[in-house]
């Protein structure tokens, strides 16, 4: 008689069962995420996270704007718009490696501005 063979860690096998990431895990990642690559703090940023029923997600992000500090000469090298495009995709990209789910859409809403300030190194 033979022993059947389990598949442990490094082994390279599939162990039966199944792996979730449970709704709370995937909006405070999409909100770390989001919080990230639009330059604001955590606790700014807000994420809505649907399913769509097919195993794709939806994405909404609300979150401030980050402008530079007045008088500070540093103009955005680009307008709003192009820096939020820039920023669905960089939130739908990471949400994509970190997850490994499908992220069919991502909208970004500016709720209000923050002052992006330089933050000192110690």
């Amino acid at each position: 008689m033979s022993t059947p063979a389990v598949a442990g860690p490094g082994s390279g096998g599939r162990v039966p069962g199944s792996d979730r990431i449970g709704s709370a895990a995937l909006v405070h990642t999409a909100q770390a995420v989001a919080a990230e690559a639009l330059r604001v703090p955590f606790q700014e940023a807000r994420a809505r996270v649907a399913d769509d029923g097919r195993g794709g997600l939806a994405v909404e992000i609300t979150a401030p704007l980050a402008v530079p500090v007045l008088g500070s000469h540093a103009v955005p090298d680009e307008p709003v718009t192009t820096s939020a495009h820039r920023a669905r995709g960089t939130i739908a990209e990471r949400l994509r490696t970190i997850t490994g789910r499908q992220i069919e859409r991502v909208t970004v809403t500016f709720s209000s501005s923050v002052v992006d300030t330089p933050r000192r190194v110690r």
